[in-house]
This record gives C-alpha cells, structure tokens and sequence, in this order.
C-alpha cells in the first residue's frame, strides 16, 4: 500500500493536479490557458446555446437558466449546462491563486475571500449540472437550481468583495515607500464588483417589493418595469463579464509570484522585486 503511494506520488499526477487546483500556476499558464478555455466554455457555449435557442432569445429579459432549461430549450441545453460547469471548474485555482497573492496585505480576508469564492463556484457546477428534466414536477428541481445560482452569486459576489478589501488594504505605503499592489489593480476590481452587485441587489429588491404589493410600490414599479433596472437577466450577465474581466485583471496586474517574491509598487510608481 505505501509503495503503491510513493509510486503514484512520484508520478506527479495527484501533485499537479493538487497544485492546479491549488492555485500554484503560472501567470502565462491563466493568461495564455486558462482564461481564454474560460470565455471560449462560457461565452462561447452560451452564445451557441442562444444562436440555437427556439424562438428569440433576449439576453437583457431572460435569464441565463432559460438556456439551462430542457423545458425552455429541449435541443440544446446540454452544451449550456456543460459549458457552465467546465468554466466553473476551469476557474477554480483561481481562488488559490487570489488567496496566496492576497494574504500579504490580510491573511484573514484573503483566506475568508478565497472560500468563499471556492463555495460561489462549487455552486455554479452544480447549479450546471442540476436541471429541470421533462418529467419532474414545476417546484422540485428549479428550485434547487435557483438556490443554488443564487448561492454562486452570493459566493462569487463576497468573494470578489474581500479580494477588494486585501486590494485597498494592500495601498497602505509601506515604511520604505512601497505598496503592494497597483492602484489599478484596485480601480478595475471595484468598477467591476460594485456596479453589478448594487444593480442585482436593486433588481431583486424590486422584485421582492412587487411581489408584496404594497400600495405605495405600484407606481415605482410601472415606472422602472420598462427600464433594464427592473430585469435580473441583464444584471446576471453583465456580473458574469464582470467576474471574468476581474480574472484577467488579476493575472495581469497582480504579482506574478506570491508572498517569497512579489513585485512591490515603490512611490515612484515603479515595480521591484522584494525577496
């Protein structure tokens, strides 16, 4: 039994894979693979799915489940419920990969950012994966679907939240003049987290005040019915751009090596290697 391990640890496979997922890659490895098998598996699925979708598929008013759906799309749901997992799957090391470059500026909120990142995408796979059949009855399986994409969007959502928080954090100059991070780094996640959060908070805050039907809510809601505030579909998609765009912001702007030699930003604006 322990030869057996040591032969199958001297193969490198469970290492790599235990790495990969892990976080421990390369930049060029996310930039030049991962990113572009991540927009090609979800953008690129999805855009399929919608092409072939029966009837005229409006991203700004439909949800991205609808593509999921074998009721709402029965010829071609499975490439979207496939596309989504694998981009989910693809995207997991890099929560590892946030969490190693993160914990200089707050190991706590890297690590709390990191899980609950891991959580967001777990979610997403299985909300993939889990669809309403042809046979199973209207408030079963949609259900657990819709639970568990509003769990990605909560997860994904935190997550990105903290990553901010060790970013803004990680702009507090150093005795020597140093930072961290580049204040771009910082600009484009919160221009990309912020906005998609607040507009899918108000989306579904409306919703909810639409559905209690309080007397004072009627106008307000006729007013913003026909505006793309009112639709979640646009919020969803416009986050799902805003989560890959801060993927490929962080393999670019954040430090190509964590912790041991990460490029500090000195107050002249330019970057060093500290060892």
């Amino acid at each position: 039994m322990d030869e057996s391990r040591c032969l199958t640890e001297r193969s490198g496979k469970p290492i790599w894979i235990r790495d990969f997922f892990c976080g421990q890659v390369k930049r060029s490895v996310l930039v030049f693979c991962l990113i572009p098998l991540i927009f090609l598996s979800f953008f690129g699925t999805l855009a399929a799915t919608a092409w072939l979708y029966p009837g005229n598929y409006d991203w700004r008013a439909r949800v991205i489940s609808d593509l999921l759906s074998p009721r709402h799309n029965p010829g071609f749901h499975s490439l979207a419920s496939v596309g989504l997992a694998v981009s989910a799957l693809l995207t997991m090391p890099f929560a590892g990969y946030l969490h190693a470059r993160l914990r200089p500026a707050s190991q706590l909120g890297a690590r709390i950012g990191a899980g609950a990142f891991s959580v967001g995408l777990v979610a997403l796979i299985l909300a993939g994966l889990i669809v309403s059949p042809h046979s199973a009855p209207p408030d079963s399986i949609p259900r657990l679907h819709e639970m568990l994409g509003r769990t990605s969007a909560a997860g994904l959502g935190a997550g990105m939240l903290l990553f901010c928080w060790c970013a803004l954090k990680g702009q507090r100059a150093a005795p020597d003049g140093r930072r961290l991070y580049q204040r771009r780094l910082l600009l484009c996640w919160v221009l990309l987290t912020l906005p998609p959060l607040l507009g899918a908070v108000a989306s579904e805050s409306l919703w909810l005040i639409s559905q209690a039907h309080y007397a004072w809510s009627y106008p307000i809601n006729q007013a913003l019915k026909t505006t793309l505030l009112w639709h979640l579909a646009f919020w969803e998609w416009i986050g799902a751009a805003a989560v890959f765009l801060f993927l490929l912001s962080s393999a670019l702007l954040l430090p190509a090596a964590a912790e041991g030699g990460v490029p500090l930003e000195t107050s002249s604006g330019r970057n060093r290697w500290e060892r």
